[in-house]
């Protein structure tokens, strides 16, 4: 008696039980190379749509205090109604941060826009909930041209601080056709 070792499955039908499940094994490799390529471009592109749309704006290049204006504009697009504190000087010397007031649905938000080369710090968050308790905001929020650090976030779950981060902030432009409006009055 000889032991058959072909994989061919008309000579030998059980090689067709191997052949199977490596060809669908094959597949399936194929199958997750493909979603992984596709996933890398889907987020290249949309990085490059992110950086594209706040260099229309020079986002990236403006002063705090211009940035303090944008995100008062954006907020107001997303319907909230935007005021800017006028501390006493006592309070203006520890309440540096606070730069809006934003009011929407009824919610009050204490929000400490923040345009910076670097992720943000769990001191940040820090900032906008004491800014929010000292004015009686419901809630605190920060709005960054860039990200934040992993600790800075769980510090804001933790507190019910609203974060809008890089990628937000475009959402927002773009969900209000702000960067549209942008990009055919310089075209």
């Amino acid at each position: 008696m000889s032991l058959n070792l072909s994989f061919d499955p008309l000579t030998n039908p059980a090689s067709l039980c191997l052949s199977v499940p490596i060809l669908a094994l094959f597949v399936f490799l194929g199958y997750v190379a493909v979603a992984f390529v596709k996933d890398q471009a889907d987020a290249r592109q949309r990085n490059e749509r992110i950086e594209e749309t706040l260099a229309l704006f020079g986002v990236d290049r403006m002063r705090q205090a211009e940035f303090r204006r944008f995100v008062a504009g954006v907020l107001q697009r997303q319907g909230y109604v935007v005021r800017m504190p006028h501390p006493s000087r006592d309070e203006a010397m520890t309440d540096v941060g606070l730069e809006l007031i934003a009011v929407k649905d009824g919610a009050s938000y204490a929000v400490c826009a923040i345009r910076y080369d670097k992720p943000l710090s769990p001191g940040s968050i820090n900032h906008a909930n004491n800014c929010r308790a000292r004015h009686g905001c419901d809630a605190a929020m920060v709005i960054t041209n860039r990200a934040f650090r992993a600790d800075a976030r769980k510090l804001a779950q933790a507190t019910g601080c609203v974060l809008v981060d890089r990628q937000g902030l475009v959402a927002w432009i773009e969900q209000n056709g702000i960067a549209s409006s942008a990009s055919s009055q310089i075209g």
